[in-house]
């Protein structure tokens, strides 16, 4: 990797890129197009380009396409380009970048997955060597090209690329990833992956991390690093910042803001294209059954795991009950399990499995993010349900598992939308409430067993836990339940999605790929509700199913050298800009 090289007077930037999808005025047909892109792409895809200039005048003298040629022409004279002039150069940029640094893209991905970023138990994130590990990765990376880099005490790292002006955007995402079990990751072909391991099939780079959020790092650094290796002017400061508590809450964050003063416009590449502008408020209903021996005769549950962190549903919950004759509790459990998955879609899978004087009972669903339930099947929820509807056939012992699945089942059920509680509501623009079970762990003399709401606008946050508050509280004094509950909302976040910065994005998403481009709301908490003027900016597709959080977590080669495409005339355009709003 060079280092930057800066070229002066090439370029005036003074003006504003439009919102219409080619450009404006008397230049909007001179502006390469999607299908121009595409071709370029197909073209020398497979070459080698060696430096962007050479690269800009092998495309121009292949390619019939006049302002094309025009903005090469004039880029090497140094002479002055219009609007229509720059926004070809930019998008030469990001074609040069996606097809030069390819393979090094991929590596530089390995690298990153390769570090276990999930949060240790029992020690903040600050204090993990995984993620000291990243902090040098990224330092490394950043110092190649030029670019600045600084550790803010290992809670944000942040990669600058200094613009010629006084002003400055910041662009977020995250480096840590959700914990994984490894016995998970099967391929449907039987194919074992090692979770922390790039491995390339296809057009798939499997790895925790590759989707959430390691690819948006890999295609930002090396986007920032082009941009710099060239040399093109950019009047705002750029400055990136990775966080390492997104996953769990958050204050990384909040620490950077009480050290530095942030960027009064920003995006997080943690979300979903085009532009999300609005956020439900992220909750948690944690509920505390003290831990009680088994009361009664017949077998007792010893165990029902279930998620391990909030923001995921796990692909498999499992239930260990002790039992004096498996056999029979079998004989039980079997036929009840075969009639719940009928009754109940179908879409899961059940399965009892005895050893000596214990009972294993197996909910097999599909794993996703907590932010999106309606994409996966709940087992969590699904085998605390099933275990209350059967306690009286299989005559459990009383304890706090038996009082966690007789809460589950009355209050949430298999009802990821406040139905059962009858909390349920819906923002025309922001969608549903939506609250699936997720955590389960027991700690500290109790069993943790929590939901995660996702609220939209439509309802005061307070009035919304009081309603969850009384239904919960007339359930404890209706059954006795010896329970502890704790409700906290956040906020739901809303953007005005009006102003030029944000029909820029609009229109680069829109000119990349061919899809409609307007503002829209997202179910997922991330940092951009902790930003002046910050809104989602990608990295999911619109109408893709995401693997963030899921076994086999994947991101596809093809997509990130979109990403690359997008965020660089993204950085250009934005970076300058002549006025935000």
């Amino acid at each position: 990797m060079a280092h930057r090289v800066r070229l002066v007077g090439v370029f005036i930037f003074v003006f504003i890129l439009s919102a219409a999808p080619h450009g404006a005025g008397a230049w909007a047909q001179s502006v390469i197009a999607k299908a121009e892109l595409d071709s370029i792409l197909a073209r020398f895809g497979q070459s080698r380009p060696t430096a962007f200039r050479d690269f800009a005048d092998q495309v121009a003298a292949a390619m019939p396409h006049a302002g094309l040629k025009r903005a090469v022409a004039r880029y090497r004279a140094g002479a002055q380009l219009d609007g229509g002039d720059r926004l070809n150069l930019y998008r030469l940029l990001g074609l040069h970048t996606r097809i030069k640094d390819r393979d090094e893209m991929v590596a530089t991905l390995a690298r990153l997955v390769a570090i276990p970023t999930a949060k240790l138990e029992g020690q903040p994130q600050f204090e993990n060597p995984n993620i000291h590990r990243l902090g040098r990765e990224i330092a490394h990376i950043a110092k190649s090209y030029g670019l600045g880099f600084r550790n803010f005490d290992n809670r944000i790292f942040e990669v600058t690329l200094k613009g010629s002006g006084a002003g400055s955007i910041g662009i977020f995402t995250h480096g840590d990833v959700v914990p994984v079990d490894p016995g998970k990751w099967v391929l449907k072909d039987g194919t074992k992956l090692d979770p922390f391991k790039l491995t390339v099939i296809g057009d798939r780079m499997y790895g925790r991390g590759a989707s959430d959020n390691k690819g948006s790092i890999t295609a930002a650094l090396h986007v920032l690093g082009a941009i710099a290796r060239e040399g093109l002017p950019i009047a705002r400061t750029i400055r990136f910042a990775i966080e390492t508590t997104e996953e769990t809450g958050g204050s990384a964050t909040e620490y950077y803001k009480s050290k530095t003063k942030l960027a009064p416009y920003n995006l997080v590449l943690d979300g979903r294209y085009p532009v999300g502008v609005a956020e439900k408020g992220f909750g948690v209903v944690m509920a505390k059954f003290p831990l009680r021996k088994g009361a009664g005769d017949g077998p007792e549950i010893l165990e029902a795991t279930g998620g391990v962190v909030l923001n995921q549903i796990p692909a498999e919950a499992r239930a260990t009950i002790a039992t004096s004759d498996p056999a029979s509790l079998k004989r039980i459990l079997d036929p009840a399990a075969k009639r719940y998955i009928a009754a109940n879609g179908g879409n899961f899978h059940m399965e009892t499995e005895g050893a000596s004087a214990r009972l294993i009972l197996t909910v097999k669903g599909e794993g996703t993010h907590s932010a999106r339930p309606s994409r996966g099947v709940n087992p969590t929820s699904r085998l605390y349900d099933f275990l209350h509807q059967v306690r009286a056939a299989a005559r459990f012992k009383t304890n706090h598992f038996t009082d966690a699945a007789a809460y589950v089942a009355d209050n949430w059920g298999l009802d990821y939308l406040g139905g059962k509680l009858g909390i349920g509501y819906s923002d025309p623009f922001m969608g549903a409430l939506t609250t699936p079970v997720t955590y389960v762990k027991v700690k500290e003399g109790a069993l943790h067993l929590a939901v995660n709401p996702r609220a939209p606008r439509g309802k005061d946050r307070d009035v919304l836990i009081s309603e969850i508050r009384r239904a919960l509280d007339a359930w404890t004094q209706h059954t006795g339940t010896r329970v502890d509950i704790d409700i906290k909302i956040k906020r739901f976040m809303y953007r005005d999605p009006k102003g030029p910065w944000i029909q820029v994005l609009l229109s680069t998403f829109r000119d990349v790929t061919g899809i409609d481009a307007k503002p829209r709301s997202s179910n997922g908490y991330t940092s951009a509700r902790q930003l002046p003027n910050g809104v989602q900016f990608g990295p999911g597709m619109p109408g893709r199913r995401g693997t963030a959080h899921k076994p086999n977590e994947f991101k596809s080669r093809e997509h990130m050298l979109t990403d690359v495409q997008i965020v660089t005339e993204m950085v250009l355009r934005l970076g300058n800009l002549e006025r935000m709003e």
